[in-house]
């Protein structure tokens, strides 16, 4: 089993219980064919090290209370981890459609969840408070669309 956990994971595998059983930093080795936009490594890989930007375990917890758990990608992106599927407050330079805001605004209401959300990643521990989707306009300013 050591040896299954101390092999390079792809991004999109990640399950929670792997951000809580391991730290996992970005991976790149391309005689091997792991790219670091999309491979992670854990902490008992010897090439892990906690000076490369790590995909972090993080705890999103809402104004009701209740929490979720899912990632932090080192940047700005904060994303919980819902079985096979994400959910993202961050979108980058990419705006936010009305799907997109449906999808996050469902998963919220489903859950019984209510925002604002304050959101900590356990290594680093950069922290950040969301009441929807933030992206970045065309002017270089963060837009946040609610929910």
């Amino acid at each position: 089993m050591a040896k299954e956990m101390c092999k390079p994971k792809a991004i999109e595998d990640i399950t929670v219980e792997d951000l809580k059983a391991h730290r996992w930093c970005f991976y790149q080795n391309d005689e091997e064919g792991f790219d670091a936009f999309e491979h992670v490594i854990p902490d008992n890989h010897p090439d892990f090290s906690e000076h490369v930007i790590e995909l972090e375990l993080s705890e999103f917890k809402f104004a009701n209370g209740k929490s979720c758990f899912g990632f932090y990608d080192g940047s700005e992106a904060f994303n919980i981890i819902a079985g096979d599927q994400w959910y993202s407050f961050w979108y980058g330079i990419a705006e936010p459609n009305a799907e997109d805001l449906s999808r996050l605004k469902s998963f919220v209401v489903s859950n019984n969840l209510e925002l604002p959300v304050v959101v900590q990643a356990k290594w680093s521990g950069t922290s950040k408070t969301f009441s929807g989707i933030q992206y970045i306009n065309p002017n270089g300013e963060t837009i946040e669309k609610t929910i």
